[in-house]
């Protein structure tokens, strides 16, 4: 059973559970900040090294802001309902769309028939509902191989014109099709499951950085993602254990085994997705993927993750019975 298409966020019944989480989660986040703030300064008056060099305060609280407006906008969508969620992941694909055509070289019309595919995608699922999403990656494959033999650019040479095109059909899975899968949970029978993949990104994410800062150990991916270490992995799965240990206690009744599922399909999602994104930034050669969201970069420096972790939480969840 669908949900309407819109709601009245106040009489959502995930409004009182979610608000007193994000609220504790921004009070505790605030409170950890000026705690490290005081413990950086008394080591940099004493000329000692950080615990956690390379963490600049004033970066740290600029990321704290953007966090705090990214969750109040999605928390809005999702009390919202289905509608709001559709309009989120059409920004999602219109910004992301621009950035990776930067990435990739896109010429101007493959990006706007990405971006206006996703949009389709988003339409067809609001419309048809989420079962259409099984059936969309073999028709854009058809309909990007027509595209490939008409370049839109006059005449392209072969190796050209394939690696554009193979360059759109990605780019449309990427930025169309797994969005998508967030409007589906947010259509399906347990909306709650968004607040989950909400809290589990910004969890793991966070999980990720400060282990990864506090344990180090072995790189994980040294030629995609130099920072990254085995250490802020296991951050990212005890972050999406956090996330699922909140959201499953106040919005969802779970079994301990479907949480322990959902923790590692959104703890791997996290760290697959941003090295996924890596891999995008390596082969330009640049830092970020844009510069739309202070203290991160791009919109796709902060999605990556939340791109791969819907699909698998709504996949998860399907075959768990959740």
């Amino acid at each position: 059973m669908s949900r309407p298409w819109l709601i009245n966020p106040l009489f959502n019944p995930l409004f009182e559970p979610l608000t007193i989480i994000l609220f504790v989660l921004f009070i505790a986040a605030g409170l950890g900040l000026l705690v490290f703030q005081y413990v950086h300064t008394l080591r940099l008056n004493n000329g000692s090294a950080l615990v956690m060099a390379g963490s600049d305060p004033a970066v740290l609280w600029c990321r704290y802001r953007t966090w705090v407006i990214i969750a109040l906008l999605f928390a809005g969508a999702n009390l919202s309902g289905p509608l709001t969620i559709a309009l989120l992941c059409s920004f999602l694909c219109w910004q992301g769309a621009r950035e990776y055509a930067l990435l990739t070289s896109m010429s101007e019309g493959y990006r706007w028939f990405l971006t206006i595919s996703g949009w389709l995608t988003l339409l067809a699922t609001l419309c048809i509902g989420s079962s259409i999403l099984t059936f969309i990656p073999i028709l854009a494959f058809f309909i990007w191989s027509i595209l490939l033999l008409y370049p839109a650019q006059g005449n392209m040479e072969m190796n050209t014109r394939f690696i554009a095109g193979l360059a759109g059909l990605w780019g449309y899975l990427y930025l169309g099709w797994l969005p998508a899968h967030l409007l589906a949970l947010s259509l399906g029978r347990v909306p709650a499951l968004i607040t989950l993949v909400g809290f589990g990104v910004a969890l793991s994410d966070v999980g990720a950085f400060c282990t990864g800062k506090l344990i180090g150990g072995p790189k994980l991916a040294p030629s995609l993602s130099p920072n990254k270490t085995w250490g802020g992995a296991l951050g990212n799965l005890l972050g999406a254990a956090l996330a699922v240990l909140l959201v499953s206690s106040a919005l969802l009744h779970l079994h301990w085994w479907q949480c322990c599922i959902l923790a590692l399909a959104i703890g791997v999602g996290s760290l697959w997705g941003d090295l996924l994104e890596s891999l995008l930034k390596r082969q330009r050669g640049v830092k970020d993927a844009g510069t739309l969201l202070p203290g991160f970069g791009g919109l796709l420096d902060r999605i990556d993750s939340l791109l791969l972790v819907a699909p698998l939480v709504y996949y998860v969840a399907l075959l768990s019975g959740v």
